[in-house]
């Protein structure tokens, strides 16, 4: 076992399980190491969950659970490759092992950062297939790691991260990897359902990180920014009302769904 899953024995463990929000929660955030994720882990242990910083980075998630402590929280940074069955099922089991049990699973983790933005003509299989390898199988994968825990507890709720390229095309790769989590996302919520479990979706539009400075062209930036009724520069801040909604119990009768939250760039009726 690694220092960083020997952490989690150190931890304490969350007292109760009250009212509707998430304290006393457990969640996993993959892809919490920075950005977005990052951010996730922040709030989810500021409103009491304990959190589980799940990423292939693992400077990164070290770097992500010291903030969280530091501020008061609960958290724990693991390493995982989202992409490998045998690596989910080492963290679901290093978390149930601790903690007994997962609540919340955010899947998060992506291949967005400093991505090629290769056209679907020409772009090669093997980067086609590494991208879904992360972005689509890995949201399985975890999902098939975690749930049976959510199901002994008869509730979960698992959050898949897509994105508003799954509706405006012309994403390439990542626009169709996200198209496609929002059908994984339906799936999943029809098979969770019985158990107590909802599984819904949040799809950002242009959000202000390092990611995005990193993959898309300023003048594609601006282009998007022209199209966005709500002038704002959005922040991962501007997500985390909607991920803590559809963590706790008012969303409780909720699933299936992907909730745009872009300023008004995807209009869908």
């Amino acid at each position: 076992m690694t220092d960083r899953a020997k952490s989690l024995y150190d931890l304490p463990m969350p007292s109760s399980r009250e009212g509707q929000g998430v304290a006393g929660r457990v969640a996993i955030v993959t892809g919490g190491g920075r950005g977005i994720g990052r951010r996730y882990c922040e709030a989810l242990a500021g409103e009491g969950a304990a959190v589980v910083v799940a990423d292939i980075d693992g400077a990164g998630a070290e770097e992500t659970a010291a903030i969280v402590t530091k501020n008061g929280g609960t958290a724990a940074a693991l390493l995982v490759d989202v992409s490998a069955r045998d690596s989910t099922l080492t963290l679901a089991a290093a978390v149930r092992e601790r903690f007994g049990r997962a609540d919340i699973l955010v899947n998060n983790a992506a291949i967005y950062h400093s991505m090629r933005m290769d056209p679907q003509l020409t772009v090669d299989i093997d980067y086609w297939r590494k991208v879904f390898a992360v972005n689509l199988d890995g949201a399985l994968l975890m999902t098939q790691a975690v749930a049976p825990m959510m199901i002994e507890g008869g509730w979960g709720r698992i959050v898949m991260q897509s994105s508003t390229a799954a509706y405006l095309g012309g994403g390439g790769h990542y626009g169709v990897s996200k198209l496609a989590l929002l059908g994984l996302t339906r799936g999943f919520a029809k098979e969770l359902g019985p158990h107590g479990i909802t599984v819904n979706g949040i799809a950002p539009g242009v959000v202000d990180t390092e990611a995005t400075a990193a993959t898309v062209p300023a003048a594609k930036l601006e282009q998007l920014a022209a199209m966005t009724p709500l002038p704002l520069r959005a922040g991962p801040d501007d997500l985390v009302g909607t991920l803590l909604f559809l963590c706790s119990d008012a969303s409780a009768w909720m699933t299936g769904q992907t909730m745009v939250v872009d300023g008004g760039l995807v209009v869908r009726y």
